[in-house]
């Protein structure tokens, strides 16, 4: 296998150290800017292609790392390229192999190969990668080989998933990071208007947040809800309401909903009914 990558970014140039620290040949990279391929060539020890024709002949597995925007029209640059045989891939999370339309005339083997990771510096973020879970999707035989690299050579967690389903998995993906994120700059908002300083407010939140995502991804969502919506506790959820400004009112009725549904599974023998009522669910 030589693998070979079109887009020098964080995910290509990760993928490509990450690679050769593994001993798999990688051919090198391809880029719209000659200085980041040659950063990234240059980092990972491998070549610089002037063109997409050279990439491809040189490689027998390419990968296309470029922002998913990018992705259908890079492909339509090389879909008319001698392509049988060869395995072509994406990272892209939301969009599945079927953005290599006709891949089937190429004799090429499509896949997509989301890794559940978060890049950071592009120059270091391969030093983990090994913990990665990889989501794949695509052409039977694309999908044996990338599990027998990345499962059985490698040793990453590999899962599959429908083509059809990718966007609501990156949908998924999207709620547990970015926002969280928003989640706590909610609290944080409402702490400072409390008087209370950024540094104060992340210190007084971090036990909470921390011993729930513990709990939630130890035991469970069940059994890491505790609060008024769990007790049913219909005056609190109401004065919490009245003393927030709209959107943070309509983000607490919204999350509440699915608390409500996670507290009828947790305790089916509780009422919920009025604080259905006040949620307008």
């Amino acid at each position: 296998m030589k693998v070979g990558f079109i887009g020098a970014g964080k995910v290509g140039t990760t993928l490509g150290k990450y690679l050769r620290e593994q001993n798999i040949s990688v051919a090198g990279y391809y880029s719209r800017t000659i200085d980041s391929a040659a950063t990234a060539a240059e980092f990972t020890g491998t070549k610089v292609y002037q063109t997409t024709e050279a990439l491809t002949e040189a490689s027998d597995t390419l990968f296309i790392a470029t922002p998913d925007g990018e992705i259908a029209k890079v492909w339509d640059c090389i879909a008319g390229l001698e392509l049988s045989g060869k395995i072509i891939g994406h990272f892209s999370g939301s969009l599945s192999s079927h953005v290599f339309s006709g891949i089937e005339k190429t004799g090429a083997a499509g896949i997509s190969i989301h890794p559940m990771y978060a890049f950071g510096d592009k120059f270091t973020a391969y030093q983990n990668f090994s913990t990665a879970f990889l989501v794949m999707e695509g052409e039977k035989e694309a999908v044996r080989v990338m599990k027998e690299l990345f499962g059985e050579r490698l040793r990453h967690r590999i899962l599959t998933i429908r083509a059809g389903d990718k966007l609501k998995y990156h949908a998924a993906a999207a709620i547990s990071s970015n926002l969280m994120i928003a989640l706590f700059e909610t609290s944080l908002r409402l702490l400072a208007d409390c008087g209370f300083s950024e540094e104060d407010s992340k210190e007084l939140l971090t036990p909470l947040v921390e011993n729930n995502i513990h709990t939630m991804l130890e035991k469970g969502t069940a059994e890491a809800l505790t609060g008024p919506v769990e007790r049913g506790d219909v005056e609190t959820v109401k004065k919490h309401l009245e003393v927030t400004d709209s959107q943070t009112a309509r983000i607490y009725k919204l999350l509440s909903e699915v608390l409500v549904q996670i507290s009828e599974r947790k305790n089916p023998e509780r009422d919920y009914t009025a604080l259905k009522n006040l949620l307008e669910i």
